[in-house]
């Protein structure tokens, strides 16, 4: 072989060694140093329960570190008392390189008796006291579960409508913001921060008046309102 063949064999060699070393040493790197930022486009897609009935959507995010965590304690703002078991948390961060985790898990109702009801979807939302962040817990009766998410919103805000809406793509008429609106939320009462699908107006007016008061603003029904007052609400 001439030498002007073989100095071309030997830099087709080398560059390919090149991008082949090139290609693992990125890899490397990738698995080593995590990502700063995630691109426009990006998303993460988490089936809650791995079973397709609750999935959280995150746009324009990155996963980092999926792992599952130990059973653990948290306090909403309203003061209830609840728990994650089996839960896996993941870490993520945002095109604008701001990191964030969510921690979600699937459990029996029987571990979340104030929304453990055979015959109705109920569920709570509501911001947390012993951490920076967002919860929802719902209990599908059919599926005989409790699905529960937490959003950390240490450097990515999320409100309840986004938690809601945006990312778990709930339908609102079917689940009502219960604290993030221009009213006062609607609570079953006392400090259990959760509520049932709201049935039409005039139904709630006649079946639990506080609730009503509650959840709509005085005076935007005035034939229900006069109602209300003349059985003694105001």
């Amino acid at each position: 072989m001439s030498n002007p063949k073989k100095i071309a064999v030997f830099l087709l060699a080398l560059l390919i060694a090149t991008i082949v070393v090139s290609f693992v040493v990125g890899s490397v790197i990738n698995m080593i140093v995590p990502p700063s930022q995630a691109s426009f486009g990006d998303e993460i897609v988490e089936d809650i329960g791995k079973d397709g009935v609750l999935i959280a959507t995150l746009d324009d995010c990155l996963k980092l570190e999926e792992k599952a965590i130990s059973d653990g304690d948290f306090k909403t703002h309203l003061g209830q008392e609840l728990s994650w078991r089996n839960a896996r948390n993941i870490s993520y961060v945002d095109a604008y390189g701001n990191h964030g985790y969510m921690i979600v898990w699937k459990d029996a109702p029987d571990n979340y008796p104030s929304i453990s009801d055979d015959s109705v979807i109920r569920y709570i939302s509501d911001s947390l006291d012993s951490m920076k962040g967002e919860c929802f817990l719902v209990h599908f009766p059919e599926e005989n579960a409790v699905y529960g998410i937490i959003i950390n919103t240490d450097e990515i805000a999320c409100p309840e409508s986004v938690l809601l809406y945006s990312i778990l793509g709930l339908n609102q008429s079917d689940f009502p913001p219960t604290y993030q609106q221009t009213s006062s939320s609607y609570s079953t009462g006392g400090s259990n921060h959760y509520h049932t699908v709201i049935p039409d107006r005039d139904t709630l007016s006649r079946t639990d008046p506080g609730a009503y008061y509650d959840h709509y603003e005085y005076g935007d029904n005035y034939d229900i309102d006069d109602y209300l007052e003349s059985e003694g609400y105001d």
